[in-house]
C-alpha cells in the first residue's frame, strides 16, 4: 500500500510519492496473498481446468465413436 499518491513516469515505471506500507488485508477483505501463495492457487485452477477440459475431450470423444 502506498500512504501518499501513486504515479506513474514517462517510461511506464510506477511509484509511490508517500510511504510504502505492508498490507496486512487484501482486496475483498481476504488476508493479503504472497507470491508463492498466490501462484499455488494459479497453478492449482490452472490443474483443475486442464483435467476438466482433458475429460471433456474424453466424454466427447467416446460418444462420437460409439455412435
Amino acid at each position: 500500500m502506498c500512504s501518499g499518491q501513486w504515479q506513474q513516469a514517462q517510461d511506464g515505471a510506477v511509484y509511490c510519492l508517500g510511504t510504502l506500507e505492508m498490507a496486512s488485508v487484501g482486496p475483498f477483505g481476504l488476508p493479503a496473498l504472497t507470491y508463492g501463495e498466490a501462484n499455488a492457487i494459479l497453478g492449482a485452477v490452472a490443474g483443475l481446468y486442464a483435467t476438466v477440459w482433458c475429460l471433456r475431450t474424453l466424454a466427447w470423444y467416446i460418444k462420437t465413436n460409439t455412435d
